[in-house]
């Protein structure tokens, strides 16, 4: 049996969650909190919203470029190597200015979500922004930065218990 595409109101409701997940998490911890390493990597929450903004950003602007018939934008290094890149050249934010960073990018996501793609184009199969060979349904695309969020949302609040 095929397995049921998100539609456009299953992706609004999981990026409303992932909003609502961001908000509990950054009123539950202090600036404090959110900057200590806490990962075997290093990772610290401002790293992993940083790290969220990255891909969500690299979605958006496939989704603009897709829906406006233009160019897609070149594929971005994804995996440790696009990982680490990411971090370099975010790490001299500061937290405010990452914070603003993903609420922005989860705003812009959300509203090229809800303007450009209705559940028809949703169907549609576009090459990912993170690998040159893989084409998806552009709902595929978007929930899987959903379910990225969720699953980095997850590890944080596991760590700093911020779901109790």
């Amino acid at each position: 049996m095929a397995t049921q595409l998100p539609t456009q109101q299953d992706i609004l409701d999981s990026l409303q969650d992932d909003h609502e997940r961001y908000l509990k998490l950054i009123n539950r911890l202090s600036d404090e909190e959110q900057q200590i390493p806490f990962t075997p990597e290093g990772w610290s929450v401002k790293d992993f919203l940083s790290h969220m903004s990255y891909y969500k950003a690299a979605t958006r602007m496939l989704i603009v470029a897709y829906t406006h018939d233009q160019p897609l934008p070149p594929v971005m290094l994804s995996g440790d190597e696009g990982n680490e890149e990411a971090r370099e050249m975010d790490k001299g934010l500061s937290l405010p200015q990452v914070r603003n960073y993903w609420e922005e990018t989860h705003m812009h996501l959300t509203h090229v979500v809800a303007d450009e793609l209705d559940d028809e184009t949703l169907k549609e199969e576009v090459r990912t922004p993170w690998d040159e060979d893989i084409t998806e349904p552009l709902c595929t695309i978007v929930a899987s930065i959903c379910e990225h969020d969720a699953e980095h949302f997850e590890l944080i609040d596991q760590y700093f218990e911020v779901g109790k």
